[in-house]
């Protein structure tokens, strides 16, 4: 494991270290970062130092080939944090965790391939910080603000990443994990607003949201007829 104060990112530092040759899996976790960035282009991650449990995954080659593995990665982190809080969450297709009572944005989730290597970023807000990037949609939620505290669990962000780590390795192999997923995820059987296509010229749609296939792909019911989705955002539930 490798636990550094400052970086550009943990996705950076990872992707350094697989280009350099390591040869096994590792974690990088990082206290804050300078330039953390989301799944879209032009989303940063911002936090305070210490306000985060900020890691990436570096793992083998044969990874490449799991299934829905953004998905089945964040199963596994949702699974850990209602472990660790005691508290009911939910996943919003294809990367986030949210938390109630306004279903924001706990964890946000970025996965990428490198030298023929799978990373896996996750970054999961533990303190309320001011430097949260406002969302009228999904507003910043975090593990402070969800418990009135922070656990013990999160005392030592070595552990808990390495318990986090643990959680998503499990639900990678585990072959009920669509059911499971689905059983989490966030507006399912509701009328929703989907940006499908390119995000610098999405086309808005609106649509029952069904749930996911077993490739991971959206399923939307939009008028009358069901389609899936590789890619887009789910902005928000759509008022009838």
């Amino acid at each position: 494991m490798f636990s550094l104060p400052v970086v550009s990112s943990t996705m950076d530092e990872a992707r350094r270290i697989a280009e350099e040759g390591f040869p096994g899996a590792a974690l990088v976790r990082a206290d804050t970062q300078s330039a953390g960035r989301g799944r879209l282009a032009g989303r940063q991650w911002v936090d305070a130092p210490g306000s985060s449990l900020l890691v990436t995954m570096l793992m083998p080659s044969d990874f490449r080939t799991v299934e829905a593995l953004p998905l089945r990665a964040g199963l596994g982190i949702l699974r850990a944090l209602e472990s660790d809080t005691g508290k009911s969450l939910l996943l919003k297709w294809p990367n986030d965790v949210l938390a109630p009572p306004r279903w924001g944005k706990l964890c946000g989730i970025l996965c990428e391939n490198s030298k023929g290597r799978v990373l896996i970023g996750f970054g999961i807000n533990i303190k309320k910080s001011a430097h949260a990037r406002a969302n009228p949609s999904f507003p910043a939620a975090s593990i402070e603000e969800l418990c009135g505290f922070v656990p013990s669990a999160f005392s030592d962000l070595d552990a808990a990443a390495q318990r986090v780590a643990r959680s998503i390795m499990k639900a990678l192999q585990d072959s009920g994990w669509h059911e499971a997923y689905e059983s989490c995820l966030w507006a399912r059987g509701s009328s929703v607003q989907f940006d499908a296509g390119h995000p610098d010229a999405p086309k808005r749609i609106e649509g029952i949201l069904e749930g996911v296939d077993d490739e991971g792909k959206l399923i939307l019911r939009v008028a009358g007829q069901r389609k899936t989705f590789a890619s887009g955002e789910l902005s928000h539930l759509r008022s009838i």
